[in-house]
């Protein structure tokens, strides 16, 4: 029998709620709440990609996608497009209000982050980012051929290049 209240699952869960709400706290006086910086985000890395790439990449549903693009859009910080090439599809590109936003949610993140890794030394979060790694991969093997949303292996690159 596990332990109900002391187990690996229950504290990342509960790790991963408390990350919010400090990410929520940090992203509200820039307007811009936890689940909607991430958009953002991977446009930072990757410009002009569909709704459907968006979709997959955040693991959520593509409704769900729509609505918080067509929000995001609506308060000026995306464009979508059609491709040229595909009129069936869209592309999500940035406006300069969100280009502007960019430092300003990376230092949101960033505090975070600091924060979190506050009382853990260099080799400690080497450690536990390669146990989270092996951990992800393990349940990736265990559900073979079920999208669970877990990267391949990959150095981490961050997003600090501009």
């Amino acid at each position: 029998m596990i332990d109900l209240a002391n187990n690996l699952v229950r504290h990342i869960g509960t790790l991963s709620r408390s990350m919010i709400r400090a990410l929520d706290i940090e992203m509200a006086p820039l307007g811009m709440g936890s689940g909607r910086f991430s958009y953002l985000f991977m446009l930072y890395i990757s410009e002009g990609v569909t709704q459907q790439e968006m979709a997959v990449r955040l693991q959520a549903d593509k409704a769900a996608v729509a609505r918080t693009l067509a929000q995001l859009e609506e308060q000026g910080y995306v464009r979508r497009d059609s491709d040229p090439r595909d009129g069936r599809v869209t592309r999500v590109f940035l406006t300069d209000k969100s280009r502007a936003l960019r430092g300003h949610l990376e230092d949101a993140v960033g505090r975070v982050i600091t924060q979190l890794q506050a009382n853990l030394d260099a080799s400690q979060q080497a450690a536990i980012r390669d146990i989270l790694q092996r951990m992800a991969e393990s349940l990736a093997a265990g559900y073979e051929g079920v999208n669970l949303g877990i990267a391949p292996t990959a150095k981490p690159t961050g997003i600090t290049d501009r």
